[in-house]
């Protein structure tokens, strides 16, 4: 159910944290400078994405640019970064009040409590930001940037895009 989902996202976002021998390799997947943009994620975000990255690889997926966005799909929330109370801010005011919800995080706003659904809706466009000048190629900055999007083109890239949003969903 969703709510038990919620719950086990909830429990792992305070119990699990990125290992060292996964940040090795991390590490050795990714270039330099990306690799120093997945380091500005929390342990928690880090822990999520290598989960994220390893669900594609158990799937068969091999597309250099998808695995490197699942690593870093999440990395524009270390912009502005979360407390727990804020994270479950955002699950209930999605759930509750999706119309608000989105509202409040379609334009930048600092208030407080507008922050945290400010950060759920512009991450993906910051993480692009990030990619794109750390290096990061064109695809994988398209994939970091529409991992949110609730339609897929029918294009090449609904493949990529649809295989990132299922591993992100189920982490």
């Amino acid at each position: 159910s969703g709510a038990r989902y919620r719950l086990w996202q909830f429990w792992r976002l305070i119990t699990k944290q990125i290992s060292l021998e996964a940040l090795a390799e991390v590490k050795s997947w990714l270039p330099p400078a990306l690799f120093e943009v997945f380091r500005t994620m929390s342990p928690a975000e880090q822990y999520h994405a290598y989960c994220a990255r390893q669900t594609l690889v158990a799937q068969g997926h091999t597309h250099p640019a998808l695995l490197t966005a699942a690593l870093l799909h999440d990395v524009g929330k270390s912009k502005r970064p979360l407390a727990v109370w804020e994270k479950a801010a955002i699950v209930l005011g999605f759930k509750l009040a999706r119309e608000r919800a989105v509202a409040w995080g379609s334009r930048l706003d600092d208030t407080w409590w507008k922050r945290p659904f400010v950060v759920a809706r512009q991450h993906p466009a910051w993480g692009a930001e990030m990619v794109s000048a750390a290096g990061g190629s064109p695809l994988t900055v398209t994939l970091i940037y529409r991992h949110q999007d609730k339609t897929t083109p029918a294009d090449e890239l609904h493949e990529l895009l649809s295989a990132l949003q299922s591993a992100d969903n189920s982490n």
